[in-house]
């Protein structure tokens, strides 16, 4: 085969290649790099953090926002974390913090382990570095993260709206003004993991969306503070 022909056969390969990519990573970003690997694998996790770390977050002007954009926006600094170990400690910065994350492939947690960088001399010292508290993702990322999965309507929904009196504006208005009730969601469930999100009305009426996160985020169950009925919708 003469040099051009070979060369033109490699190029209509490396294209068949790079469309077959496209379509196999679309709409999953860069998730199969190694940075992005570990970043996933500390959301996926719940993240816990001791009652010090939690003072020196206080102390430093941080918040679970912060913290949780780190771990979203963050690059994983792989020079200065320690992988050697059972439990790897990852750093991780982005341009308002650099936190250090330890994360047990074996455990179903990963923890706050230290904040660098902050000079501001803390009275924590009275906090304990052993006992751990669970650090939630803000209700604003959670219902962000919701809505740009997909927003499906079911067959369903137009019979649980009309029971709570409510219309699909109504319901949709979750991903903005919505809480997450932490307590409540199941965000690890597999395959589909499944929030509850409280939603008050200006009548003082609070109503509460039962949300699972699929292939589109769909509303499963709503309810309300005040009617008990149970509306045959299912």
């Amino acid at each position: 085969m003469k040099i051009g022909r070979r060369v033109r056969v490699y190029l209509v390969g490396v294209g068949m290649g790079l469309i077959a990519t496209y379509f196999m990573f679309n709409g999953r970003g860069c998730e199969w790099m190694p940075g992005k690997r570990v970043l996933s694998s500390i959301e996926d996790r719940q993240l816990v953090i001791s009652e010090f770390r939690a003072c020196q977050m206080d102390c430093y002007g941080l918040s679970s926002q912060d913290v949780f954009n780190a771990v979203n926006r963050g690059s994983v600094l792989f020079s200065e974390s320690e992988t050697s170990g059972p439990i790897k400690n990852y750093v991780v910065a982005d341009d308002k913090c650099k936190i250090t994350f330890a994360l047990n492939t074996a455990d179903s947690i990963s923890e706050v382990l230290r904040f660098h960088e902050f000079n501001e001399k803390c009275a924590c010292g009275n906090q304990s570095d052993s006992v751990h508290r669970p650090l939630f993702m803000p209700s604003n990322m959670i219902l962000s993260k919701l809505y740009e999965n997909g927003f499906e309507l079911t067959q369903s929904n137009s019979c649980q709206f009309e029971c709570a009196g409510i219309d699909s504006l109504t319901a949709l208005s979750i991903f903005k003004d919505g809480k997450v009730i932490h307590e409540q969601s199941y965000p690890r469930q597999r395959p589909n993991p499944i929030y509850m999100v409280e939603l008050n009305q200006s009548s003082g009426e609070k109503l509460f969306f039962k949300v699972e996160k699929g292939l589109r985020t769909r509303i499963l169950e709503v309810t309300s503070d005040r009617n008990t009925a149970n509306c045959p919708c299912n």
